[in-house]
């Protein structure tokens, strides 16, 4: 039978959870990832299209510059649009309803600190929304440039503050007393990590590419 939380009226863990005002999405779990999945599919395919028809010097950019640039182009997308609306609904965000909240109140099953309003959430966010993202921008545009020096200095402040954030936030729930996340492999391995990998495999590559 699944986990239910019938007392507090959510599904988060643990169960002695409290979230004041919490309202469940109206939209079904395989609406929001569905909704997830094709807006970052979008973004990564209007960015390979934009860098592969770039010439530098009568050559198409490389395919590991194309590739690098659908990274940041993602990451910024998700730190400054997906991430800022996290820290400006911080507050309210299990009482909000619309579907960018219900994909946040999604993979809160897998962390609900996140609904919780756990101040190291908010700064590693805030950190990633205010430096991170920005660099992520600052890297695409000079793949785009070929500003080889400005890129390998983006690239690498950028790595570095994605493995230090990662390292914090796991490290921070496995020390937990209690976890944060469902029982479910679903939810553990399938949101909590799956999802949380790229941002160590890839940015482990990059900074040694740029070191």
């Amino acid at each position: 039978m699944p986990f239910t939380n019938y007392h507090h009226h959510h599904p988060y863990f643990p169960q002695s959870l409290e979230l004041s005002g919490y309202v469940p999405p109206a939209q079904s779990p395989l609406a929001l990832v569905s909704v997830m999945g094709g807006a970052l599919g979008a973004v990564l395919a209007c960015t390979y299209a934009t860098f592969s028809s770039r010439q530098v010097r009568g050559s198409a950019l490389g395919r590991s510059d194309r590739l690098a640039a659908m990274w940041f182009v993602l990451c910024a997308a998700l730190h400054c649009i997906y991430e800022l609306y996290y820290l400006v609904h911080f507050r309210t965000l299990a009482a909000t309803q619309d579907v960018l909240a219900s994909t946040w109140k999604e993979y809160a099953k897998s962390d609900s600190r996140y609904l919780a309003q756990v101040p190291l959430v908010f700064a590693l966010e805030a950190i990633t929304v205010a430096v991170t993202g920005p660099l992520c921008l600052v890297a695409a545009y000079a793949i785009w440039t070929q500003s080889l020096g400005a890129r390998h200095i983006a690239q690498l402040s950028a790595s570095v503050l994605h493995l230090y954030s990662v390292a914090l936030y796991f490290g921070t729930e496995l020390v937990a007393a209690e976890s944060n996340c469902r029982p479910e492999p679903l939810y553990y391995y399938g949101y909590f990590m799956a999802m949380n990998a790229p941002w160590v495999v890839v940015p482990l590559a990059l900074a040694i590419q740029s070191t």
